[in-house]
């Protein structure tokens, strides 16, 4: 039996909830929102659509109703307008949502995996952490899968080829600081050079990529949820696949107490293996420029 919790259900957290059930992950979906009327319509709706399809058990509830959850996905919090320029804009606002929500998970008796979505992404899975006290391998955040998935596409249109001959990641932090690893990408299972101005056109665009979503339609909904209910697939699996989480560091990429995405495997336990890459210079250099930023938010966000 497979319990997954999702708290905040406004469009990416109902969306995710809808994936999540259509492909049968769950046995039992609860759905929680402080809009009581919106978690108890999402939980319907979803529960009619499974009618020709599974057996999972969809429904609306309370913090005490997340008790017993093996994944507990959080997408509470305030989404990124077209105003906000950063996704640090959020960042006070999504503060005091994720701190609530950290203590009320924090008085589960169960050891579940949370994966975070609030923005800015890696600054809140950090402080999620830092709220529950849970396992760091217990605690992901989910961004560089949806950032992968851009870069695989804007790669795909560059070079003309199905987005599934693109084999492309990006680590570091969820913004500005993102690092596509052009060193390691490979079309058709080749590896590819690229030239200098080649990969600052291709990084314009999945900068861009985003941005471009939100300006037409308000938020991005289906990457983001597409991809979390891969990372979640992956962990009920106990899959070997490699995922871009972000994820907390304890020496690893030589980098202490702070959450930045990096290439894991994931299964029932949480974090099975951290993966190193070797990039390099200027990839490192983006990835460490992106490490002391976060660095720099978290202290001064929990004044130390």
């Amino acid at each position: 039996m497979v319990k997954i919790t999702i708290i905040g259900v406004g469009n990416l957290g109902s969306c995710i909830g809808y994936e999540v059930a259509n492909r049968g992950l769950a046995d039992e979906l609860v759905l929680i929102d402080i809009y009581k009327d919106l978690a108890e319509g999402n939980a319907e709706d979803i529960e009619q659509s499974l009618a020709f399809r599974n057996n999972t058990k969809v429904y609306a509830g309370d913090y005490c109703d997340a008790e017993g959850s093996d994944i507990i996905i959080v997408t509470a919090g305030k989404p990124r307008s077209p105003e906000m320029k950063s996704r640090m804009d959020l960042l006070n606002i999504n503060n005091k949502i994720i701190r609530e929500v950290a203590l009320n998970l924090k008085a589960l008796k169960d050891d579940s995996i949370l994966i975070t979505l609030t923005n800015p992404v890696d600054v809140m899975n950090y402080l999620m952490w830092k709220y529950t006290g849970f396992d760091r391998r217990k605690v992901l955040g989910s961004a560089g899968q949806l950032d992968s998935a851009r870069f695989r596409v804007v790669l795909s249109r560059r070079f003309n080829v199905p987005v599934l001959d693109v084999n492309a990641f990006v680590i570091g932090e969820h913004g500005e600081n993102q690092v596509p690893v052009f060193s390691m990408v490979k079309i058709k299972g080749e590896k590819v050079t690229f030239k200098v101005d080649e990969k600052r056109i291709i990084t314009a665009k999945l900068r861009e990529s985003a941005l471009k979503v939100i300006s037409k339609k308000g938020a991005t909904i289906y990457a983001p949820a597409n991809n979390t209910a891969n990372i979640i697939q992956n962990i009920i699996q106990d899959g070997e696949d490699i995922c871009i989480c972000s994820t907390i560091l304890d020496g690893e990429y030589g980098l202490k107490d702070i959450s930045i995405g990096v290439p894991v495997r994931i299964g029932r336990e949480g974090v099975k293996e951290i993966i190193e890459w070797r990039l390099d210079d200027e990839e490192r250099r983006l990835f460490n420029r992106g490490a002391e930023r976060l660095h720099k938010t978290i202290r001064e966000i929990l004044k130390i």
